[in-house]
Parts: C-alpha cells; structure tokens; sequence
C-alpha cells in the first residue's frame, strides 16, 4: 500500500505538561494505528491499497459497500490533521498570515476563540472540530464521528480530535478544559500559516492575503453557534 504508516511530528513526550506522554501514545498507538492496520487490510481485500490517502477517501466517502474503508482512512487523515496542529510550546494568540484572517472573519481573536469554544462545547458525541479555508475566508466547522473537510471541498487549517479518548486521561469528560489546553498551550499556528501560505502564493513566490474560491463545495460548513 502506498499510504505511509503514521508517524509523528514530536516525541510522546514533547507535549507535556499540556498533553501528557500517555495521552499521545495511547491515541497515537491504539487509535490512530489501528484505523491504519484496519484501513490497509480492508483496502488490500478491496483491490483499492494503491491509492493515495486523499484519493481513498473521496473515492469511498460515497459507496456504501466501503463505509468502514472511508472511516478508518478518514480517520487516519484527520489524525495526521490533529498531530499537526499541535507543537510544543505552543498555543497564545494567533499570529501572522492565520491571525489576519480571524480578524477579518470574527472581529477579533478573543471573539473567535469564544466561537470555537462554544462550538466544541454544543456538540453532541463524537467528532472534529476543524478551521478550515472555505470560499476565501476562514470557517469553524464540527464533523461528527470521522467525516473530514476533505470530502467536502474545504482546506483543513486546524483540527482538534473531540472524541473522548483523545481527552480523557488528562481532563476525564471536561472537554471544555481540553479545548482550553489546546488553545492556550498546544495549538500550531505555524502550521496553519504555512497551509495558508501555500494557498495565498502568488507567481513570484510571495505570499499575501487573497480570496480564492477554488475546490469550494456547495453545502457550506457549519460555522459556530453566533454567541458573543
């Protein structure tokens, strides 16, 4: 199979105190691992190991005779997504390229991560929570279970695992002190500069802040409850 085994970005324990050492080694090795291992012999039985990551999972998100396909490799991208968006030290106020664009969509950084809180907060089960790029701005969007902005047209610039294994050694059910950790403590906002960089380039190398409708989908995400 052509998908490379997860690997990731940091040590278990470069996280920590944050994100302890447990947590990422038990969400790395016995969740995101094991949808790789199930991913990979499922696809190998279905003649679909040569595809790409993304290719697998836009070409199963629609057959019902491959919805465990698409949920494992779904799951597998939207780890890699969650790894990335994290690093040590991290977390404080946006910056650069990303803090421009929460500006301009929500006012002011304290007022998007109001947003976002309540997002995670008002959602029901298992899930995402996501800001993404859509129609040249920028969307908080919550998925349910393993359904990815991949699918739907839209660039994933942040991603947070809201699935209670992801949490629960460090803060138990208290998903609203997990998201505050992330954001305070863990976020990457080099990487979501570094997404955005890559879709803002213009011919001569520079980046600056545009509008591109490219790869937009139809159904727009569903943004944050308008609280605050």
């Amino acid at each position: 199979m052509i998908v490379e085994t997860p690997v990731l970005p940091y040590d278990f324990s470069d996280l920590e105190p944050a994100m302890s050492r447990d947590s990422v080694m038990f969400h790395f090795l016995r969740h995101q691992r094991v949808c790789f291992e199930r991913m990979r012999a499922l696809a190998r039985d279905t003649g679909l190991g040569e595809l790409a990551l993304e290719e697998l999972i836009r070409v199963t998100e629609a057959s019902p005779a491959h919805r465990a396909l698409y949920r494992y490799a779904a799951e597998v991208w939207n780890h890699n997504a969650f790894w990335r968006s994290m690093r040590p030290s991290g977390g404080g106020a946006a910056h650069g390229l990303i803090g421009e664009a929460l500006a301009d969509r929500f006012g002011s950084f304290e007022r998007f991560t109001r947003k976002l809180k309540a997002a995670a907060s008002a959602h029901f089960g298992s899930g995402w929570l996501w800001l993404v790029w859509h129609a040249g701005t920028v969307e908080i969007l919550v998925t349910h279970n393993a359904v990815t902005p991949l699918t739907r047209g839209d660039t994933a610039l942040l991603a947070l695992d809201l699935w209670e294994h992801a949490y629960y050694l460090d803060h138990q059910n208290r998903r609203a002190a997990y998201v505050t950790t992330f954001l305070d403590e863990l976020v990457s906002w080099e990487f979501a500069n570094s997404v955005l960089a890559e879709l803002t380039r213009v011919p001569d190398g520079a980046a600056q802040w545009t509008r591109l409708p490219a790869g937009v989908r139809a159904e727009r995400p569903v943004p944050a409850p308008p609280r605050g």
